[in-house]
């Protein structure tokens, strides 16, 4: 699983997060043929998705031989217009043969911002 910190994040942004996917010897995988999926919930260990807040697909960067491993999630403003406070997320790999991994879970903290 790739070890991920906390993420700190201003209300109602929406610059792009960018992760470099590893695995357990900490050495970038290849995503060619995978999905991964962002996905931000108030509860840290949620049974459905009744308070999840938003999810976001992965862009695969294109350039694999040079950059391996390499994923970007963009979140839009109104997804990331939420209340101040810490929310959950988590990240999931579905591989060619559409096994499901879930390779982070970490804090999403959300902190008000200034500019309206």
């Amino acid at each position: 699983m790739t070890e991920l910190a906390t993420i700190d994040w201003y209300r109602g942004d929406s610059y792009p997060l960018e992760f470099t996917i590893q695995d357990e010897n900490e050495d970038a995988i290849t995503l060619t043929g995978s999905s991964l999926l962002f996905t931000v919930n108030n509860t840290k260990n949620p049974t459905d998705i009744t308070d999840q807040e938003f999810s976001v697909v992965g862009v695969i960067d294109p350039d694999q031989v040079a950059n391996e491993g390499k994923v970007t999630f963009t979140p839009s403003t109104s997804e990331t217009d939420l209340t101040p406070g810490t929310y959950y997320y988590d990240i999931q790999l579905t591989n060619s043969s559409s096994q499901i991994r879930t390779i982070a879970k970490e804090k999403f903290k959300v902190t008000q911002d200034i500019t309206k």
